[in-house]
Order: C-alpha cells, then structure tokens, then sequence
C-alpha cells in the first residue's frame, strides 16, 4: 500500500484518538507516522505511546525517574526491564545513549514500535533476554530497573559495569521489592534513598471534578562509591 494510504489511516485514527502536541515525521516500518514531541522537559503524555500488557509508566513518574538520574546530556544509560520503552526514550531524547533490556516478547515489541514512533533507533539499543544472561559491554552512568524480577542476580551481573559515581534508580510497587532493593544497594556499599510517590489525577465525575488514585511507586536510588 502506498504512503498515502497510510497518511490517511493515521489521520483516522488520530481524529477518533486525539495526541496532543505531536509533530508529524515520515512513514516508519510499522506504516505509521513517527512523532516527536517538541518540547525538551521529561514527561512525555501518555497517550503518545503504545501500551504494552503490562502497561506504561505514567509520565509524572518518569518525570522524577529522569530527575534523579541527574543527567547532563551524554550519559550511557541501563534500563533493565524496559516494558513500553518509555523510560528508555525519555533518557534519548536528553541526548543520551541508552541500552534497554526486555524478556517479554509482547514488551520487547512494544518498546521497537515506540521507539520506532519517536525516531530513536540511532539512541536506543533494545536486547531481547534476561538481564541475568545478558552481556554487556562498556561501562554506564545510569542504570535503570523498572523490570525487578531476579533483581539480585540481574544486579550481580549489571553492578561492574556501573562506573563509580554512576547512580542505580530502582523503581517498585510492591513493599517486599522495596526491602530487597534496599538490601541490594546496601549490600554493595550503596546508601539508598527511598521516595514514595502516590499519584493523583483529577477526573469528571458527574459534571465535576474528583482525583483518580493509581498505585503508589517507589523510587530507591542511590550512587556506587
């Protein structure tokens, strides 16, 4: 099928679907337009992604992950547990180079499509498999896990390669992986800190406003000395 046709379908499915604020690129592998979104400060909408099955991490919360990394442009990321690929396309378009890992099939294609959409295949090496398995090369300013299964043999392996300096930001859901977090950064000389973020958003309700809750995120995060 020609450009144009596919020029027109995005253009449904735009209308029935509204994105704010996205500027329009070329036609990508998927017969999709990429996008970029034109402003520089983290927090990407939401609704400018793909969801994967399991999800997508809201845009506030990136918003404070990329605060905590406290990036000067340049940086090699980790993001270990990828999902959607949001986090990872948040650190590119901050100008750094980001190695994103993701065992999920339905996940890993996901994160190709979004990233794809943003235009960030020249910024983002995606690597289907286990972080434990994985070999990685290089050394990183920043690792990342929103992904949290195995976390102390997927850290066993990724730790080396954390310059000294570099920051771990951990991110969890459930209390017990926050005390295995904590435990893990201890464990190697890391003094974490711990943010709790409980997020609300306002919705209509009948003609009026109330605040939708989602489920509180932590953040453990801390440097390698």
């Amino acid at each position: 099928m020609d450009e144009c046709y596919y020029r027109r379908l995005f253009a449904l499915s735009s209308a029935m679907s509204p994105k704010p604020n996205i500027i329009l690129n070329k036609i990508n592998e998927y017969g999709t337009e990429e996008m970029k979104w034109p402003y520089k400060s983290p927090g990407i909408p939401d609704s400018l992604f793909s969801r994967s099955k399991a999800g997508l991490t809201r845009e506030e919360i990136r918003a404070i992950i990329v605060s905590k990394a406290r990036i000067k442009g340049g940086e090699r990321i980790l993001d270990v547990g990828t999902g959607s690929g949001s986090v990872s396309i948040e650190f590119a378009r901050l100008g750094c180079d980001v190695t994103a890992v993701e065992k999920d099939n339905d996940n890993f294609e996901t994160a190709r499509r979004n990233i794809a959409d943003f235009s960030l295949n020249d910024k983002i090496e995606l690597i289907s498999g286990e972080m434990e398995h994985v070999n990685l090369s290089g050394s990183f300013d920043i690792i990342f896990f929103g992904g949290t299964d195995n976390l102390e043999k997927s850290f066993e392996n990724v730790f080396k390669h954390l310059k000294t300096g570099g920051r771990v930001i951990i991110a969890a859901v459930r209390l017990e992986t926050v005390v295995e977090a904590m435990g893990v950064l201890k464990d190697r000389g890391i003094n974490p800190e711990v943010l709790n973020i409980c997020l609300n958003k306002g919705k209509d309700l009948g003609g009026k406003t109330a605040l939708a809750p989602s489920y509180p995120v932590f953040l453990i995060y801390g440097a390698k000395r």
